[in-house]
């Protein structure tokens, strides 16, 4: 048999404070959790633009290819059609158009950014 020491009222308090100091941390660690991920996500954005807009188109693709997947497709019979019933026609909306509306937007500050540096490089090359 085992020689055991036996548990306190000393011990038991402790023990509760330490559990309640770990719960604390855990609970202010979940309160924290998402200032700390939009702050890396907005250095992160940052840091690298192009690729988070490369990132961003690749991912509207997935969903889009997705939702376009899972979409079903409504196929008329002629004959059962009335006669004064308007003609669907079949088809998906241009992709690239689709891609150029949503991204369009976004890539819009950069490239004015871009255009701007580009533009006052030339100016201060002009007058040196």
């Amino acid at each position: 048999m085992e020689n055991r020491r036996r548990i306190t009222e000393d011990d038991l308090l402790a023990t509760e404070a330490l559990i309640a100091e770990s719960y604390s941390r855990l609970k202010q660690s979940v309160i924290q959790a998402p200032s700390r991920t939009f702050r890396s996500v907005g250095q992160t954005i940052k840091e690298h633009p192009v690729e988070t807009a490369a990132a961003a188109t690749v991912v509207g693709l997935i969903a889009y290819g997705l939702i376009r997947a899972m979409k079903p497709r409504v196929v008329y019979d002629k004959v059962q059609e009335p006669a004064h019933a308007p003609v669907k026609k079949g088809g998906y909306p241009d992709l690239v158009k689709e891609i150029l509306s949503v991204m369009l937007p976004l890539a819009t500050p950069y490239i004015a950014g871009y255009i701007q540096k580009y533009m006052s490089e030339i100016h201060h090359k002009k007058r040196d």
